[in-house]
């Protein structure tokens, strides 16, 4: 079984695509990792500040 030169050649071009796209997935991936928990601390700080204030006001009454 024969494919020829542009089969090859197609074949090479979307395994280095495949390549290309996982590597920066990888690194995009990383990169969510790393950004998503400071996205997310304002809100969860906020969420912790009132907690503690509904406490402290549970522990005065």
């Amino acid at each position: 079984m024969f494919f020829g030169a542009s089969a090859m050649k197609s074949r090479l071009y979307k395994i280095t695509c495949w390549k290309w796209l996982y590597r920066h997935t990888r690194q995009l991936r990383w990169l969510v990792g790393l950004a998503w928990p400071l996205h997310q601390l304002p809100r969860k700080l906020a969420i912790e500040l009132e907690l503690r204030r509904r406490e402290r006001s549970w522990e005065l009454h």
